[in-house]
């Protein structure tokens, strides 16, 4: 076999490759130092690795290496002293930031967010999600049954969507509707901005019954209580009516045929003259990178489900009933379907 020297471009190449393969370190790294809450250590100054490892109880060794890789991308810094300070980076990390990451460093360093991806193959062969294959379970089943981890990942889940909740809020004209359902709303930022922004609108906040304690908490001093019902129940089987029905960051949780099951209980629902709000990342045609391309496989690893493309997705609402009449992008990750009854 005949072999030939690299040239620049196949070098460059290389490094490229050996960076995206080596990136995987970088997760356990700083979801070891959010776990600990380092970053709220050092936003005074910078500190030695001993000092750090007698307030977060680590060995100091130890912490010292995970804070000097952490330092070499950008999280932490380290001094000419080898102590280690503060970044943009990890601000981001801090418990007492609006908007924190730490629930989502800390989650994507746990066991069920982490350990299914050395199925992937599983996931790619078969089409289904290597979690169950891994943990006997469905993520939604694993979830209920570790409270624990369950919290993390609500905080995540928090964090991720927060930036593009006053994006959302503001890419349609809610306050031509009397009523907005949000369907799996979760604590109900996004339909607390909403109604914020539309003082003459009142809401519906439709989710499992655990989830609406925590919205009924979050919802205590924002001056709109008197306009939210909170309603419990499961949108396989039914959901309140409105004038507009809203529904977030659900459908590329499930497979085509299980989402079609949401939006024809979504239909029933809904008036003729109603309008329906899908807020979903929607995957962009081309090569350039996006979120969606990777939250996708996610999906298919950990959940089931999907993350689609805007075709996709008008297909996926008329096999549901619906007729896809605008899609508004609202922030480099968030887009906002609007759809009629069919």
């Amino acid at each position: 076999m005949t072999t030939t020297a690299l040239t620049a471009d196949d070098t460059d190449a290389r490094s490229q490759l050996m960076g995206h393969l080596t990136a995987k370190w970088a997760t356990p790294v700083i979801a070891v130092l959010a776990r600990l809450g380092v970053a709220d250590h050092v936003v005074d100054g910078a500190r030695s690795a001993d000092e750090l490892a007698a307030a977060v109880g680590a060995d100091p060794r130890s912490l010292y290496r995970v804070l000097r890789a952490a330092a070499s991308i950008g999280v932490f810094a380290q001094d000419d002293q080898g102590r280690f300070g503060a970044t943009s980076m990890s601000d981001c990390l801090r418990t007492d930031v609006p908007g924190t990451l730490r629930s989502a460093a800390m989650m994507f360093g746990l066991a069920p967010f982490w350990d299914p991806y050395s199925q992937v193959l599983h996931s790619v062969t078969t089409g289904q999600p290597a979690f169950d294959r891994v943990f006997g379970a469905t993520i939604y089943e694993y979830l209920q049954a570790h409270p624990d981890d369950a919290a993390i990942f609500g905080g995540a889940a928090a964090s991720f969507h927060a930036q593009a909740t006053e994006a959302i809020a503001a890419a349609h004209d809610f306050g031509r509707y009397d009523v907005v359902v949000d369907v799996g709303g979760g604590t109900g930022s996004l339909l607390a901005a909403i109604l914020l922004a539309n003082p003459t609108v009142r809401g519906v906040l439709f989710e499992l019954d655990g989830v609406l304690n925590a919205a009924r908490e979050q919802l205590v001093g924002t001056g709109i209580e008197h306009r939210v019902e909170l309603v419990a129940g499961d949108f396989f089987t039914a959901v309140p009516p409105g004038d507009a029905l809203l529904i977030k960051s659900c459908l590329h949780n499930f497979s085509d045929d299980d989402a079609v099951r949401v939006l024809r209980v979504l239909r029933a629902a809904i008036p003729a003259n109603g309008r329906l709000l899908v807020a979903e990342t929607v995957v962009p045609t081309g090569n350039e990178p996006h979120y969606a391309k990777f939250d996708d496989i996610e999906m298919l690893v950990i959940a089931g489900g999907v993350d689609r493309s805007a075709e996709e997705y008008r297909e996926l609402l008329a096999a549901g009933g619906f007729r896809t009449v605008a899609l508004t992008p609202c922030d480099d990750r968030f887009s906002l379907l609007e759809a009629v009854p069919n």
